[in-house]
């Protein structure tokens, strides 16, 4: 695998990375012009800029741009990293931002539509549910990836990150605390579920009885989505799917609907 695959593939799984490329070389250096290395905030590198004490001086300014939509240009004199060849390095640092990833567990109205406005707004799209007369490709023609099966069992199918946004809205109260409980126990960027004030409170009480923290919990939305008066299914999911770019834009979020389950 070349470098540019691996980058498709990290943007692809949604895990953060830095990409640092060497622009120039004065006098005697490690590396090349080209010479490129791919630093992960898992700590997986792949490529190489030559090695030692300049490679461990990127990898370190690597960490300053995680999850950031910014570039860096910076020169290094070989000498003043303690490297005896003593010429100089110039590195463009670029912070590569993956695709954001949408899972919708629930195919039904709402799930549906939110799936097309999720497509529509950049993310990729997984759809899950346990009906496979509502997870199929003829109801789901906007997700990327369909998975029809026990909710418990998709989890071994699923990749979690920094990036991920997760919108709990099954047919059942039973599956959206199980599916609730597994998923606070993953990385994520957002997590909600449907609910009315009640039930919501309901799934809370059952998290802290189940040993998950508050810290954990406070990051939960629910009720979801904008208050923007939504009573249709494809209103409801557009006023999550603003919530939604809310939360990637970083931008503070107004009050959220009191929204009950719909079927």
């Amino acid at each position: 695998m070349n470098i540019f695959d691996k980058i498709i593939e990290v943007k692809n799984s949604g895990k953060a990375a830095v990409l640092a490329t060497v622009v120039d070389v004065a006098g005697s250096g490690p590396g090349n012009p080209g010479d490129r290395i791919l630093i992960q905030k898992d700590g997986i590198l792949f490529g190489t800029i030559g090695g030692g004490a300049i490679e461990k001086k990127i990898v370190d300014e690597a960490q300053d741009l995680f999850d950031k939509s910014q570039t860096r240009l910076h020169k290094y004199c070989l000498e003043d990293l303690g490297m005896a060849c003593g010429g100089s390095m110039t590195i463009f640092l670029e912070s590569l931002m993956s695709t954001p990833s949408l899972i919708i567990f629930g195919a039904g109205h709402i799930g549906s539509h939110l799936c097309q406005f999720g497509k529509l707004l950049g993310f990729t799209v997984t759809v899950v549910d346990n009906r496979p007369e509502f997870a199929c490709k003829e109801k789901l023609p906007w997700a990327d990836r369909i998975i029809a099966r026990d909710y418990k069992r998709s989890f071994d199918e699923i990749e979690f990150s920094e990036n991920t946004y997760v919108v709990i809205l099954t047919h059942r109260h039973i599956h959206d605390y199980e599916i609730l409980f597994h998923c606070a126990g993953k990385p994520f960027c957002y997590l909600g579920m449907i609910g009315s004030k009640s039930k919501v409170a309901k799934a809370f009480q059952q998290l802290r009885d189940s040993d998950i923290s508050e810290t954990v919990i406070k990051q939960i939305h629910s009720p979801i989505g904008l208050n923007i008066g939504a009573n249709s299914p494809v209103e409801i999911s557009m006023s999550i799917a603003a919530e939604l770019v809310a939360i990637r834009s970083k931008t503070p979020v107004p009050g959220m609907n009191d929204i009950s389950l719909i079927s």
